[in-house]
């Protein structure tokens, strides 16, 4: 317990002191903030995108959705694989020379340059959504950190592991801004990798062998041992387009935290380097996530004492720190309690800069002050405290599942309001304004109200099949911007 409690100090020290430096470093304008001066290279931008996209979610929400799912949870790798391809293979090149030759520094600020609008409607809506939507993939990042805590430490409560984690986080970001995010960032992508990675062969060796896990999960029954969907039809749909398959990789086109790092490269040139090592980094971060907790549930049919509470309650979600706290040495514990929170601390980070960027720059700064081009200090940290603030408050008393949350509200909302509006306004000149006022409206409501009306299910007969809100919004403000823009007035040239 000694050696998990230095990791934690270490870690905490070395991102306070990343704040610390990047504080010294950071210029006096919004684009040295927001951007880092666009001066990443491919590997600070390519881990950093990495880090910030697959947060919480991944080591402990994509565990312990393993956990209960078993084999079939492989599928989110080609579903998100898909993601970051298209993202760094067909848009990031696209998006940094577009956000560049407008002078953009935040999406909003690219959405409203790239529309010539003059009442800031487009820049407003963009706000809104950000706000509301990374409020709640913030508060999942603070939950996430208070459930890991919990488990690691019998001193620390659930409520005491969320306000560490949100302290951390407030910390460094208030004082670094983006550059602090993004080498962080670096830093948290490489020792994620090297966790997840490594840990599930050590469990491997320390038991069995994969004959041991197959026999554990045999005990299980169901369909753990089963990889491809025995579903047919409508339940077969339900499959592909589900939120543990290809349906995930409907978003990632449509998060503002991964999309400023493309606007935030030096050159093009570095996007190819950058997407061969993202796409390195996710294959390896979450095959070692779902293997993590296929082992773990193996373990526990198998009668582990300590896997009994989440075998009973269906909870994994705690499986990798469980696993770290009860089978590894002390020092490889802290190691894997550092790379959780990593993971926590690197989307929480980049979603708190890009709130503070959307306040601070495109509504304080353009409707308020009225002034461009300088760093509104004071706008951008109270910004950041602001959310963190909000963001704790929401989950301090209520312990949420990790998996859900952020899929069906921050990925799926983020993704579907922003993700149709990005592709057209880069890749189509007949794009308009108005199409892209509503298809943001489109992808935002119908992601929202496809959740808590139908709480992303419809009945087929006496089986419920899933019908995740992310693809179902993202196909609908696709078509909306499509034909919204096609009977309106063609656009000036951009």
């Amino acid at each position: 317990m000694i050696l998990f409690l230095i990791s934690f100090c270490i870690y905490t020290a070395f991102v306070v002191g990343v704040g610390l430096w990047s504080s010294s470093r950071a210029g006096k304008s919004d684009e040295e903030y927001f951007l880092a001066g666009r001066s990443l290279g491919p590997w600070v931008a390519s881990l950093s995108a990495s880090a910030s996209s697959e947060s919480g979610w991944v080591t402990l929400g994509l565990v312990g959705w393993a956990f209960a799912s078993g084999v079939q949870a492989f599928w989110i790798l080609p579903g998100s694989l898909l993601g970051f391809a298209f993202n760094w293979f067909v848009l990031a090149d696209r998006m940094r020379d577009a956000s560049a030759n407008l002078g953009a520094v935040t999406i909003p600020d690219f959405l409203s340059k790239r529309f010539k609008e003059r009442i800031p409607v487009i820049r407003v809506m963009s706000v809104i959504v950000i706000l509301a939507a990374m409020l709640l993939y913030c508060a999942a990042q603070f939950a996430a950190a208070g459930k890991a805590f919990d488990v690691a430490f019998e001193s620390v409560s659930y409520q005491g592991g969320v306000l560490i984690g949100a302290m951390i986080v407030v910390v460094y970001v208030t004082l670094g801004g983006f550059r602090a995010a993004c080498w962080t960032d670096l830093v948290q992508g490489l020792l994620m990798v090297g966790v997840l990675a490594v840990f599930p062969l050590w469990l491997l060796s320390g038991g069995g062998g994969v004959s041991d896990i197959r026999g554990g999960l045999a005990e299980g029954g169901g369909t753990l041992l089963t990889f491809w969907p025995t579903a047919a039809g409508g339940a077969l749909i339900g499959f592909l387009l589900g939120s543990g398959a290809f349906g995930i990789n409907f978003g990632y086109m449509g998060q503002p935290h991964v999309l400023v790092r493309f606007m935030a490269m030096r050159s093009r040139r570095d996007v190819a380097l950058g997407g061969v090592i993202s796409m390195t980094w996710a294959a390896l971060v979450l095959s070692g996530a779902v293997a993590t907790g296929i082992i773990v549930r193996s373990v526990a049919e198998q009668g582990a004492p300590w896997a009994a509470g989440m075998l009973a309650s269906g909870d994994g979600e705690y499986a990798l720190v469980a696993a770290a706290v009860n089978l590894a040495p002390p020092l490889i514990g802290g190691l894997v309690l550092a790379a959780i929170l990593a993971a926590i601390c690197s989307t929480a980070d980049s979603q708190l800069v890009v709130a503070a960027s959307a306040f601070a720059n495109d509504l304080w700064a353009k409707l308020f002050a009225r002034e461009s081009g300088h760093n509104h200090a004071i706008a951008n940290r109270v910004t950041v405290v602001a959310m963190g603030a909000a963001a704790v408050l929401l989950v301090i008393d209520s312990q949420i599942t990790i998996y859900d949350y952020v899929l069906t509200y921050g990925w799926a909302i983020l993704g579907a309001s922003f993700g149709p509006q990005i592709i057209l306004a880069v890749f189509w000149k007949r794009a308009t304004l108005a199409g892209c006022g509503a298809g943001m409206a489109t992808g935002f409501l119908v992601a929202l109200l496809w959740k808590l009306i139908m709480d992303n299910q419809i009945q087929v007969g006496e089986q419920d099949i899933e019908v995740y809100n992310l693809p179902l919004a993202f196909i609908a403000a696709l078509l909306i911007n499509v034909g919204v823009s096609l009977i309106t007035p063609t656009p000036r040239s951009v």
